[in-house]
């Protein structure tokens, strides 16, 4: 049996044992113990961050990182989308040269970079204030395509690359004239290959052009041209991008007495073409028979042109014009063509073309009234003079 202090000592120790299980632990100021045996480490807590760090965008604290001055809280209203002011005035002085002389035309190129693109009403000025910087800064051939000369990407009338092959620039009518909007673009160069392109294309990247410091922007922080594209002349056809192969089977085919590989020009007047029958048949291709294949124009095109040819160069009528027939075949169709000229606009070419027009008819073999041949000169086909010049340039390298 306990004594009464034993008794009196151990009930304080249990009541001071009570009090200290309730009470809040305070933070020890010395390092914790390392963790022995299977112990682990518990992290601890960060320390809260004071009053004057929470939502602060005056600056920082000692020791604590910069707040971002563009964080919002939560209840604030962002403000809205800012657009440049139509009416501000610029800060440079636009030109006002015509723009005529320097837009694109299918001599340029056809590889080019497309350095900058323009919108709005002002969009042509822009264009040409950034084309003259170019020119006399940089020494770079700069040049202006509106969207107004090459529109729905220029798959119409008197738009190269569809327009024939005299016309260098578009010369766009209504409709199509009031289908578009204001845009322009600026290309630079004339580089004839890809690897010229991409040298030409870093040097264009590295511009910085001061017209444009002076002229609105939604995006301030794209400086210069940096954002530059490699493209192409869109009015240079894409078979002429590239150099054309050498093809065995078209040289043997234009051996004969008028190839218009012994065409001393450029350009030559095309008068008739042969070829095969086209047809669109909504159930599908038929099988023709030897009988039929036989029977077919693309049978006899290649002869067809070149007795065409042969009886023209012996017409007086033709050999009083001065200009001799020629006659190209390819793997399609056999054309024939008359006269050599070095330009595509040759006044010679059109008084040619009157000419023929005149004789097309006359020359034909004529029959009496039961169908029988009254001259017989072996041209059986009417001639139909086009209004313009082909460029034998690029069939050249078949030979």
């Amino acid at each position: 049996m306990k004594s009464p202090i034993t008794a009196i000592a151990l009930a304080g120790s249990l009541a001071a044992a009570a009090a200290l299980a309730q009470a809040p632990t305070p933070r020890a100021a010395t390092a914790p113990a390392a963790p022995t045996g299977s112990q682990r480490r518990v992290p601890q807590a960060p320390p809260a961050p004071d009053a004057q760090g929470v939502g602060s965008r005056s600056g920082s604290t000692t020791g604590r990182a910069p707040l971002d001055p563009d964080v919002r809280e939560a209840s604030e209203v962002l403000p809205g989308p800012t657009f440049p002011d139509p009416s501000q005035p610029l800060a440079i002085t636009l030109p006002d040269d015509p723009i005529e002389p320097y837009l694109l035309t299918k001599e340029n190129g056809p590889f080019m970079v497309l350095a900058k693109t323009f919108r709005g009403p002002d969009s042509e000025r822009f264009a040409l204030a950034l084309v003259l910087e170019l020119r006399r800064d940089y020494n770079l051939p700069a040049y202006i395509l509106r969207t107004k000369d090459f529109p729905r990407n220029s798959n119409i009338r008197n738009v190269p690359p569809t327009a024939p092959a005299f016309q260098q620039r578009a010369d766009v009518g209504l409709p199509e004239k009031v289908r578009t909007y204001d845009e322009a673009a600026v290309l630079v160069g004339n580089e004839k290959s890809l690897a010229d392109q991409e040298r030409l294309w870093r040097e264009v990247k590295k511009i910085k052009p001061k017209c444009l410091d002076g002229m609105p922007s939604l995006f301030k922080w794209r400086e210069g041209l940096g954002r530059a594209l490699r493209t192409t002349n869109p009015y240079v056809p894409a078979q002429n991008l590239f150099p054309a192969k050498h093809d065995t089977l078209i040289a043997r085919m234009n051996q004969g007495p008028h190839t218009i590989f012994r065409c001393p020009g450029r350009y030559t007047l095309p008068i008739a073409e042969f070829s095969g029958r086209s047809t669109f048949n909504v159930e599908g291709a038929m099988k023709m028979g030897d009988t039929a294949l036989k029977e077919s124009p693309l049978m006899t095109a290649a002869d067809d042109a070149e007795r065409l040819a042969d009886a023209l160069a012996k017409a007086p009528e033709i050999q009083q014009t001065g200009y001799q027939p020629y006659v190209f075949h390819d793997r399609t169709s056999s054309k024939v063509t008359i006269g050599a000229f070095n330009s595509p606009n040759d006044p010679a070419a059109v008084m040619l073309r009157e000419t023929l027009l005149r004789l097309a008819v006359p020359i034909m073999d004529t029959k009496d009234a039961k169908g029988r041949k009254v001259r017989n000169r072996g041209i059986d086909t009417m001639i139909a003079p086009a209004n313009y010049l082909i460029d034998i340039d690029p069939i050249k390298p078949h030979l």
